[in-house]
C-alpha cells in the first residue's frame, strides 16, 4: 500500500522518515498495509460517507484476496435474507404496494439477485481485469457515479478512473500529481519484485475463471490481453490492467530507477535471522545494506497473503507456457537479473537461448541487473538529490498525456474510428483532476506564484 509512513496534521513526520511503498501486483506486500494500519488511518481521515465507502473498499479487497468469486460474504448474506423475506411476503399474500405495477416481493427478489450476482461475479478480479468493456465501465463507474468516494489520494490508495491507486507505477504517480518530485526525492521508497515465472503463477491464481481454466489456456489469453502494451507500449489502465504490466514499469522509467530500494521477494527471508543477514552481505543480496527505514518495515512484515496451492509454481509449467511467460516479461528478467532458466525443471529449455538479435538489443537498452537497494546513494556514499530526474519524468509523462488528450488527437481518433481513444476521451482518462486531499508545499508555491502573475 503506497504511503506507509507520512506526515499528517496531528502527527508531523520529517521527510526523511516518510516511507512510500510502490506496490507491484502479485509480488507480496499487501500485509504491509495491515502492519502499518493504513486502512484505519484512511478511514479515520474521511467524513462519514467517505469512511463508509473506504471501509467497504478495504473489505472487498480482503475478500478478493481470498477468493476469485467470493460467495461467503456479508453482501450475499444480506441478499439471502432479503430473498427469504420476498418469498415469505409472496406466500402470505398481503396487500402490499406494487411500484410500477410490479409486486413488492418481485422487486425485492430481483434486487437481491442482482446485488448478489453483481458482487459475486461482476465486481471481481477475473471479470474486471480480463473483460475489457467491463474493465473500462468499472473505471468510469467508480470515478463518476460513485463521486470518487473510493479514492484516498492523501494515502495513495483506493480506486478511480486511473485504476487502483495503490497499484499505480512510479511514473504514473508523478504524472497524476499524487506524489510530487519533491516528495519522491526526500522520502524513502520501496518496491518488492519476484521471479517472473513465480509471479505468473500467482497472477493465474488471482485472475483465472475458476479451477477449470488451465494454466496453459490462461497464459495464452493473458498474452492477448497484453497486446496493447506489447504492440503500442500502452501503460494506461484504460488499455493495460495493472496486473498485466511488467514489474520494471513500476520501478523504472526509460531505464532509470525511480524507487529508492527494490528488493527481491525471494531474499526477504535473509532478513529474519543474523545468519541470513550475514549471508545477504556475503551474496551482495538486495536486502543487504538497506536504508534503516526500509529494513525495519520489511522485518515487521507478516506473510498473510498466501493462497493454498496443490502444486509448486514450477510444476505448473511446460515448454510453451515457459516460453510465453518469458516473451511477455523478458524485460523483468533483464532489469532485475532473474535467471531465464528454471533450475527446478531441467527438462525445460531456457527461452533466453532462443532470443533473436532485436530482443537482445532491446535488452541492452534496459540495462541488465539495473536495480539497486538504494539508488539515491551517490559515488561518495551520501544521499544525492534525484529531484531533476523526477521532475523530468513528470514533465515527460504529462506532455505525452496532454498530446493524446488534445483536440487534434481526439479528431484523429474520430476519423480513424479508434473506439478505445474515443471512449477514453469521453471518460476523461487524459484529464488530471486537482489533487484535493493532500497539502503540497511545492505546488502551493507554484500556485501562489501563478496567482501573483495573474493579479499583476
Amino acid at each position: 500500500m503506497p504511503w506507509l509512513i507520512k506526515s499528517t496534521p496531528d502527527r508531523p513526520v520529517p521527510p526523511s522518515s516518510r516511507l512510500f511503498f510502490v506496490h507491484v501486483p502479485r509480488c507480496g506486500g499487501t500485509s504491509l498495509m495491515q502492519h502499518f494500519s493504513v486502512p484505519q488511518k484512511v478511514i479515520d481521515a474521511r467524513g462519514p460517507l467517505g469512511a463508509a465507502a473506504m471501509r467497504y473498499f478495504f473489505l472487498r479487497y480482503k475478500q478478493l484476496e481470498k477468493a476469485n468469486f467470493p460467495v461467503r460474504t456479508r453482501e450475499n448474506a444480506a441478499c439471502a435474507a432479503v430473498l427469504a423475506v420476498a418469498v415469505a411476503l409472496h406466500f402470505l399474500d398481503l396487500s402490499l404496494p406494487s411500484p410500477f405495477g410490479v409486486p413488492l416481493p418481485a422487486w425485492l427478489a430481483v434486487t437481491a439477485t442482482f446485488v448478489s450476482l453483481f458482487t459475486t461475479v461482476v465486481c471481481t478480479a477475473p471479470v474486471i481485469g480480463r473483460i475489457t468493456p467491463v474493465h473500462r465501465w468499472y473505471l468510469w463507474f467508480v470515478h463518476y457515479p460513485l463521486f470518487r468516494l473510493c479514492e484516498a489520494v492523501d494515502w495513495c490508495t483506493g480506486t478511480n478512473k486511473h485504476g487502483y491507486i495503490m497499484h499505480l507505477t512510479a511514473p504514473k504517480l508523478l504524472c497524476y500529481g499524487y506524489v510530487t518530485p519533491k516528495e519522491m526525492d526526500e522520502m524513502c521508497s520501496l518496491a518488492i519484485v519476484r521471479n517472473p515465472y513465480s509471479r505468473m503463477v500467482s497472477i493465474y491464481g488471482y485472475n483465472r475463471f475458476g479451477s477449470r481454466e488451465s494454466f496453459k489456456a490462461f497464459v495464452r489469453r493473458w498474452k492477448e490481453l497484453m497486446r496493447p502494451y506489447a504492440e503500442r507500449g500502452e501503460k494506461e489502465e484504460w488499455y493495460t490492467p495493472c496486473h498485466v504490466l511488467p514489474m520494471f514499469e513500476y520501478t523504472h522509467f526509460e531505464g532509470k530507477q525511480l524507487v529508492q530500494s527494490v528488493v527481491k521477494q525471494e531474499e526477504l527471508k535473509l532478513l529474519k535471522t543474523k545468519e541470513g543477514a550475514a549471508e545477504a552481505m556475503k551474496l551482495d543480496s538486495t536486502v543487504a545494506d538497506l536504508p534503516d527505514l526500509v529494513r525495519d518495515a520489511l522485518l515487521g512484515m507478516p506473510h498473510a497473503n498466501a493462497r493454498a496451492t496443490s502444486k509448486k509454481w514450477h510444476d505448473m509449467y511446460d515448454q510453451e507456457t515457459m516460453d510465453l511467460t518469458y516473451e511477455m516479461y523478458q524485460g523483468d528478467f533483464d532489469v532485475f537479473g532473474y535467471d531465464a532458466s528454471m533450475p527446478q525443471r531441467p527438462d525445460l529449455i531456457s527461452p533466453a537461448s532462443k532470443r533473436d538479435r532485436r530482443s537482445l538489443l532491446a535488452s541492452a537498452k534496459l540495462n541488465r541487473g539495473s536495480m539497486s537497494r538504494d539508488s539515491f546513494v551517490g559515488t561518495d556514499g551520501m544521499r544525492s538529490s534525484q529531484a531533476g530526474l523526477f521532475g523530468s519524468v513528470k514533465s515527460s509523462t504529462r506532455t505525452e498525456a496532454r498530446r493524446r488528450g488534445s483536440a487534434t488527437a481526439l479528431t484523429r481518433s474520430f476519423v480513424g474510428l479508434d473506439r478505445g481513444e474515443m471512449f477514453a476521451s469521453v471518460a476523461g482518462v487524459r484529464k488530471f483532476a486537482a489533487v484535493r486531499e493532500t497539502f503540497r508545499e511545492d505546488e502551493e508555491d507554484e500556485n501562489g506564484a501563478s496567482s501573483k502573475r495573474k493579479d499583476d
